[in-house]
């Protein structure tokens, strides 16, 4: 069984904070019992997230959340998802203030995706920081799950050219 970690549920502000509602609980636990709920507010908002696990043999898998060691989600068939594919991706992180001023932060990745014969629909299950990785990972996943790797490309039907000319 494949288990892989895609990302943390909170965004790095968030998990900062819990980081420090951490060390507030661990130190004010020794003298105040309800500090326990903050050591684990901060537990959750830090260690908190978000996987895959693929079972190959049983070719099922599930997309979880991973909150407090226990995962959350459930499994469905992989029999729709005949390849694999690399995508860049970017995720965007903006935060706002009370003065209207905007905060923003951007990282490109590289996902791999489980993609159906028209890749149309596509499932993330592994992130890198370059090319050249998602690649290399992908080859080792296609042999693994004897799925073929293939470009990115989906298949254009005249209902998605219609959508497009609106």
């Amino acid at each position: 069984m494949l288990n892989l970690k895609l990302a943390k549920i909170f965004p790095k502000p968030t998990i900062y904070a819990g980081y420090l509602l951490i060390l507030l609980g661990g130190c004010f636990f020794i003298f105040q019992p309800l500090a326990l709920g903050v050591l684990l507010l901060g537990i959750f908002t830090s260690f908190s997230f978000n996987g895959i696990q693929i079972d190959p043999k049983k070719r099922l898998y599930r997309s979880y959340s991973n909150i407090f060691g226990m995962k959350f989600g459930r499994w469905e068939s992989l029999d729709d998802y005949r390849k694999l594919s690399v995508l860049r991706r970017e995720n965007v992180y903006r935060a706002y203030s009370y003065s209207m001023s905007t905060m923003e932060e951007r990282t490109t990745y590289y996902g791999i995706f489980l993609v159906n014969e028209s890749q149309h629909k596509k499932v993330e299950i592994q992130r890198h920081g370059n090319m050249k990785d998602a690649t290399k990972s992908a080859q080792g996943l296609s042999s693994k799950l004897s799925l073929e790797l293939v470009q990115y490309k989906p298949k254009v039907s005249s209902r998605n050219t219609t959508k497009r000319r609106r």
